[in-house]
């Protein structure tokens, strides 16, 4: 598992990693931003400006447990700066927080720390210049795979915690190690070729807060115990900036020519990008990928301003100064190693293609591209190159998204046979499209800002703003000239608007009333062709009735005379 992943679903189109990401690390895949392993130096800054936590650090605390659990000697090693992450407690009370939690032994990183100070005086009384200090992993990162050409000038000397891990099990066969520090880069340096194995498990100063909690610990109510400790000098200060000059004894003062302290892993990589070994002759580059130090460690959550830890950092190590003799190791191992350079590949993209890419969203002359940086890179053609590559989308432009939908919802307003208003919480309009004011003959007047009450009656949007729940209803207007309209109205959450929609069905209720008419006198029509049917049915059935009698009165008579009948008078 990478060492920094993304929460997918906490993931929102924001692009602040990209932003702050030195090296561009950040890949966008369906509008989510996934951390690029291979690219990334672990500085954690995506980390620490996520502002939806989405980016996790990988947890080690359960592989830490573990190895307790298997018994043994497990040793925590812990980092000089732990004294400013834990601020509630004393050194002592850590101590013994960690041995409660199972440690066989608590020791100190600085032990490490003070080796790697002396590897590097070594280095410089070797006559080498240009040395770059290599105990911060993230720089080793940043030089390897941004800037491989100076790979050979990091100080094949391995960080204060692998010469720990090494020191321990030199000490003794199959000890386990758990380093436990302010970097999340160090999660990845464990894992590389050349140290995989000096130390077992990472764990940051959060997860050992974690830790704490589970176990139900309050350190500030523990009792004191003591390192199981050698001694140390001044490489308790390693993680303050000039650390390393000051362990390996060298000049530090602020006039010094030649050495150099950068801190901050924008300062590291701008002073990469005018590195000259030619023209510079440092004797050494002391570089620490967060600003002031590993006391500002991405991992490092105090309730200290980044002075105060600096100061209680510098406590520490004044008052538990070692003599001049440290360190001491009878039979040191070997804290040398190599670093190989990984270089990001980085094609280039021809211009027909990038010209491509840039028309996508609307950028055919240079005048069109704002270099506004809301993507996260400082240019748009910065940008385009990252499409090409795979690593960001064209949809990522905000100023030309923003614009089309603006242009896009605009188009509708102004096209939609269909009346809309936008109306505010306190019910005034901020937008009237032209069908609506067409239908209210207000074409050409001034309503923006004015009350919906002075027009329309209000009580659909009253009721909706209430609610929060959408509604449909039928509305008569008799002063505009009793316009008959459906209207819907809803609520949108997120600009905290009321819209409402008119769809004028005056024409065809004045359709219906005339349907209705006509159905009416069809009625009465078809009636009176019934009436009239009947009459002149009846007064036939009268007169035939009147015929047949006379015809049968005429026929007796005459059937009588044949007979030979005196007839009747």
């Amino acid at each position: 598992m990478s060492v920094i992943s993304t929460i997918r679903t906490s993931c929102r189109d924001c692009y602040k990693c990209i932003r702050h990401c030195p090296v561009k690390a950040i890949r966008i895949s369906s509008g989510h931003a996934e951390v690029v392993d291979e690219r990334c130096v672990k500085d954690g800054r995506c980390v620490l400006v996520c502002p939806q936590k989405a980016k996790k650090v990988r947890s080690d605390l359960e592989d830490a447990k573990a190895l307790l659990e298997k018994g043994g000697r497990v040793v925590a090693s812990i980092a000089p700066s732990f004294v400013a992450a834990f601020p509630e407690a004393t050194p002592g009370q850590v101590v013994q927080g960690l041995k409660m939690l199972g440690f066989s032994e608590v020791r100190e990183t600085a032990e490490g720390a003070e080796w790697v100070a002396k590897e590097h005086a070594l280095l410089l009384a070797e006559g080498r210049t240009n040395v770059i200090s290599s105990s911060c992993p993230a720089v080793n990162f940043l030089i390897t795979r941004y800037f491989p050409e100076y790979t050979e000038h990091l100080a094949p000397v391995v960080s204060p915690m692998v010469a720990h891990g090494r020191i321990l099990k030199k000490e003794e066969p199959h000890t386990r190690v758990v380093f436990i520090g302010p970097c999340i880069a160090k999660k990845a340096e464990v894992e590389e070729e050349g140290v995989r194995g000096d130390v077992d498990v990472v764990l940051t100063f959060e997860e050992l807060r974690e830790w704490f909690r589970e176990a139900r610990l309050e350190l500030a109510a523990l009792p004191e115990a003591p390192f199981s400790r050698r001694r140390v000098r001044w490489a308790r200060a390693f993680p303050l900036e000039g650390g390393l000059l000051q362990s390996a004894s060298l000049e530090v003062h602020l006039l010094s020519r030649n050495v150099v302290t950068i801190t901050g892993i924008d300062r590291c990589r701008e002073f990469l990008e005018s590195f000259s070994p030619k023209r510079c002759k440092f004797h050494i580059i002391e570089m620490m990928s967060c600003e002031g130090g590993c006391i500002d460690g991405p991992v490092l959550s105090s309730s200290l301003s980044l002075y105060e830890r600096r100061e209680r950092v510098l406590l520490y190590t004044e008052e538990s100064l070692a003599p001049e003799e440290s360190p001491v190791c009878a039979d040191p191992p070997s804290f040398r190693r190599t670093f190989v350079p990984a270089p990001v590949p980085s094609p280039e993209v021809p211009e027909e293609e990038l010209q491509k890419i840039l028309a996508l969203t609307g950028k055919f002359t240079p005048q069109d591209e704002l270099n506004c940086g809301a993507c996260g890179y400082d240019t748009c053609r910065e940008k385009a190159k990252a499409v090409y590559q795979g690593m960001a989308e064209a949809e990522m432009c905000i100023p030309f998204m923003r614009m089309r939908a603006e242009s896009f919802s605009s188009f509708l307003m102004t096209v939609t046979p269909n009346g809309i208003v936008l109306v505010d919480e306190d019910l005034r309009i901020v937008e009237m499209n032209p069908a609506l004011r067409r239908m209210l003959g207000l074409a050409g007047k001034l309503v923006i800002g004015k009350r919906i009450d002075e027009f329309l009656d209000p009580s659909p949007f009253v009721e909706v703003l209430r609610t929060k729940k959408a509604t449909t209803c039928e509305v008569t207007y008799p002063q505009y000239h009793n316009l008959f309209v459906r209207l819907s109205v809803f609520f949108l959450e997120k600009s905290r608007l009321l819209m409402g929609i008119f769809v004028d069905l005056t024409k065809e209720k004045e359709q219906e009333a005339m349907m209705a008419t006509i159905r009416e006198k069809t009625i009465e029509k078809a009636q009176q062709v019934i009436a009239n049917q009947m009459r002149v049915a009846q007064e036939i059935a009268s007169l035939l009735g009147e015929t047949t009698a006379e015809t049968k009165v005429l026929l007796n008579k005459l059937m009588r005379i044949l007979r030979g009948e005196t007839l009747e008078e």
